[in-house]
Order: structure tokens, then C-alpha cells, then sequence
């Protein structure tokens, strides 16, 4: 009954446990485990269902029940062989899915079990079962090396000088200076011709109120219309003329400081074995 139920999962698996398992049928006599079929047959379905579930891990755990409860005789051993190679699958299987460790850690103890079981007769294992066992050593190589520590920085030589990057001087330390000073500047201009409109309109209203009827109303509000003018001229000269010698002024002084840095030295941080300092660099 065991041997037909390996042939019946044999013809779902790979084209090498295919040739596997038609090889024990055909070569194999009755099997001789007395008490322990039903139990045998029982793992083994248990495996396929799994197995069929895509529940690896359970597959192989059934399987390698069933190895152990074989015992390695002449009459089993092919059907050892059979069952071992597919719990040694399964359990590859198992760990494709989700690189858990500890399906490699089972099929390693099960190889270990079932080569110490062979000792005694002194077979060896299959081409399967071998090939299956070095693909779980090269696993547990892998998981075994270290990851590489980074390599450290290598140490400065004696001539070897790390200067840093330069330290530039503001190129324009007047900017703000101008800038007022041509707000200053251009607020002034307005004061002027400020100061213009209200000479111009004083000088018509005054023409205005010697040719208005003396006393009239017509003559009040153009004489108060020339006083405004006149305000108006008076403020504007002053604020304008106030505000343009300041914006001037400003602006020459930023100016000149923006030609002063221009001409000023770069500090540049300069170490070496024994020495530290700053290094000066620029035009005069």
C-alpha cells in the first residue's frame, strides 16, 4: 500500500524524483514492516496533502516522521530512500517561500539522522539524496558568513593635507548701503519735483490772485491755494534735498566697500604634520 502511494506522488514531481520513485517500483519486493504500515501510509498521505496544499513545511515535517519510523533494512531501504528524498525537498521548498532558517535546520538534522542510520551496512547515500545535501550545506555556508564590515578610511600620510574648503570673504559687504542709498536716493528725486509742482503751481496761483476782483471770494480760494503750493514747495525741497545727499552718500560708501572685498584676501585653513594655520590668497 506504501509503495503505491509513493508511486501516485512520484508522478506529480520533478522528472528526477519521477525516475527515482519508478525505479524502487520496479525493483522493489513486498515490504516488510511489520506494525508500522498503517502508521507509514498514515505520514505519508498526511505529506502528500500537505504537500498538495503547498504547506511545505508541514509536508516535511510528515516525511521525516516517516523516515524514522522506517527502520533502515534491506526490504526498506529503497522506500527510505524514496521518502527521504521528498521530505529533503519539501523542506527546500519550505525555505524558497520564506528564507525561515529553520526549515534548513530540520532537513539538516534529518540528513544527519538517516547517514548515521546507514553507518551499519555501510550504504551510501543516493545521487538524489547527496545532491539535495549539498544544496542544504551550500545554504547553511551562506547563511553562516559574516557580512563584510566597511572598510575604514585610510589614514592621512605624513605629507598628506586636508586644507578644507576656502573660506571666501563677502564679495559685497556694501550691498545693504546701496541698496538704501538708492531708495534714499530715489525718494529724494521725488521731494524735488515735489519742491517743482509746488513752485510752479505757487507762481500760476499768484498770477491768479492779482488778476482776481480784490476782496473776493475768487481771490481767497486762490490765495489759498498758492499758500499750499507754497508748502508743498518748501517741503519737498527740504526732504528731497535731505534724503538725495544721504542716498549719496550711502551709495558711495557701499560702492567702495564692494571694491574694497573684491580686493581682499581668501582665508584658506592649512594643516600639515607639525603645523596649523590660515592661508591667505587674493589680489591688491
Amino acid at each position: 500500500m506504501v509503495r503505491a502511494v509513493i508511486m501516485r506522488h512520484a508522478m506529480s514531481m520533478q522528472s528526477r524524483l519521477y525516475a527515482s520513485v519508478l525505479s524502487v517500483a520496479l525493483v522493489l519486493g513486498p515490504l516488510h514492516v511489520a506494525h508500522a504500515a498503517p502508521s507509514i501510509e498514515d505520514l505519508y498521505t498526511q505529506g502528500q496533502e500537505a504537500f498538495d496544499a503547498g504547506d511545505y513545511s508541514t509536508a516535511g515535517d510528515k516525511w521525516s516522521e516517516a523516515v524514522r519510523a522506517l527502520e533502515e533494512t534491506e526490504d526498506n531501504s529503497a522506500t527510505r530512500q524514496t521518502i527521504m528524498n521528498l521530505a529533503l525537498d519539501a523542506y527546500l521548498r519550505a525555505y524558497r517561500n520564506d528564507d525561515a532558517r529553520v526549515h534548513i535546520d530540520k532537513a539538516k538534522a534529518l540528513l544527519d539522522e538517516y547517514e548515521a542510520s546507514l553507518e551499519p551496512s555501510g550504504a551510501e547515500l543516493t545521487p538524489e539524496i547527496a545532491s539535495e545535501k549539498g544544496k542544504i550545506e551550500d545554504i547553511l555556508a551562506d547563511l553562516a558568513e559574516p557580512e563584510p564590515e566597511p572598510e575604514p578610511d585610510p589614514e592621512p600620510g605624513p605629507n598628506d593635507t586636508d586644507p578644507g574648503p576656502p573660506v571666501l570673504l563677502d564679495q559685497n559687504p556694501g550691498r545693504p548701503l546701496i541698496i538704501t542709498g538708492a531708495v534714499l536716493t530715489g525718494v529724494g528725486v521725488a521731494g524735488l519735483g515735489l519742491m517743482i509742482g509746488g513752485l510752479v503751481g505757487g507762481g500760476a496761483a499768484q498770477r491768479d490772485w492779482d488778476a482776481a476782483v480784490p476782496g473776493s471770494t475768487e481771490q481767497e480760494e486762490i490765495g489759498k491755494r498758492g499758500r499750499t503750493m507754497n508748502v508743498l514747495a518748501g517741503v519737498g525741497g527740504a526732504v528731497g534735498g535731505v534724503l538725495i545727499g544721504t542716498g549719496v552718500a550711502l551709495l558711495v560708501v557701499g560702492l567702495k566697500r564692494n571694491a574694497d572685498a573684491r580686493n581682499q584676501v581668501v582665508l584658506t585653513p592649512a594643516l600639515g604634520p607639525g603645523y596649523a594655520g590660515i592661508g591667505l590668497r587674493g589680489s591688491f
